[in-house]
């Protein structure tokens, strides 16, 4: 091993181009010709069963897997190490995520990985929190409000607080919302 590689986390509340900026990434070693290896958790099924999609339908080809241990296995087998690795939707994964993206950048492999930083309930998802603090690079991005159309969406909010803290969903059940209208919504919430 010559060196180790960089571990970048893209983090933040929904709709603020996580995605996008993780698949920017990925496009940039592919036209660079480096190899790649893009996953995907397999309980994001919203707009494909096998890609890693943004919200404006993007898309690349993605390794799918269930767990950190599954991810760590398919990496292991693909053969050549690739140069980079980009994993999509990292909150969704174990704890466990955080030992496997840390060995992997210990082969000399750069880290990309992207995923809410925080819930709906304003609390951090430990994976991430976990990998901001061991990252190299911590890429902080923020949203346009719905509420006050500001670009000062840091939280995301739950319009329907049916279902569990990891709930998959898209603009039917989530939007990004600044501090002050978080705050405005979950006092209307509380009056229901």
């Amino acid at each position: 091993m010559d060196r180790y590689g960089k571990l970048t986390v893209i983090t933040g509340p929904m709709y603020s181009g996580k995605t996008t900026e993780l698949l920017n990434f990925a496009e940039i070693y592919d036209l660079g010709r480096k190899k790649i290896v893009i996953f995907k958790p397999a309980i994001d099924n919203r707009y494909s069963a096998e890609d890693v999609v943004t919200h404006k339908f993007f898309k690349m080809p993605a390794k799918v897997v269930a767990s950190s241990d599954e991810l760590a296995r398919v990496y292991y087998s693909v053969g050549e190490r690739p140069d980079a690795i980009f994993v999509d939707e990292v909150h969704f994964f174990d704890e466990a995520i955080v030992d496997v993206l840390k060995k992997i950048t210990s082969d000399g492999v750069d880290v990309y990985c992207a995923g809410l930083d925080m819930s709906y309930l304003w609390e951090p998802f430990e994976a991430t929190a976990k990998l901001m603090a061991i990252a190299d690079e911590v890429i902080k991005k923020k949203a346009v409000c719905e509420i006050c159309g500001e670009y000062n969406g840091t939280l995301s909010f739950k319009k329907k607080t049916n279902g569990g803290v990891i709930d998959v969903g898209g603009k039917e059940k989530y939007i990004a919302v600044c501090k002050d209208c978080y705050r405005e919504l979950s006092l209307k919430e509380g009056d229901k």
